[in-house]
């Protein structure tokens, strides 16, 4: 049974970069990408995993980012708003580049780059 049903690889994959961009205000969005991402990975096109690998890549970045920001916050630190905005500009150009290159059918040039791939 899947986690969430969606049919084809690239529409899972579109469905993850979605939940990655409403994850940047919606924290728990990002927790479902990364496990739906997890369970297709294994049956999919080695180009299609490519996109799987660095959505679940950029869900551990995030969490890295989000608690490094949460941290600073707690401590009373303005700076973890700016790794905050700095987090969402990346997820936002990170999940557009995805999309992107998924549409042209290609896959991530390097999924284990923690930038843009």
């Amino acid at each position: 049974m899947a986690l969430i049903e969606t049919g084809d690889d690239i529409s899972s994959i579109k469905l993850i970069y979605i939940f990655n961009l409403v994850g940047s205000l919606i924290y728990p969005m990002l927790v479902m990408g990364a496990l739906v991402a997890y369970e297709k990975k294994g049956k999919a096109p080695d180009w299609l995993k490519s996109h799987y690998l660095f959505q679940i890549n950029g869900f551990y970045i995030s969490l890295i980012l989000l608690m490094v920001s949460w941290g600073l916050l707690y401590l009373g630190n303005l700076y973890g708003l700016a790794v905050m905005v700095v987090w969402i500009i990346w997820n936002i150009t990170r999940s557009v580049k995805g999309l992107k290159t998924l549409k042209a059918q290609r896959p991530i040039a390097n999924p284990n780059n923690g930038l843009l791939g």
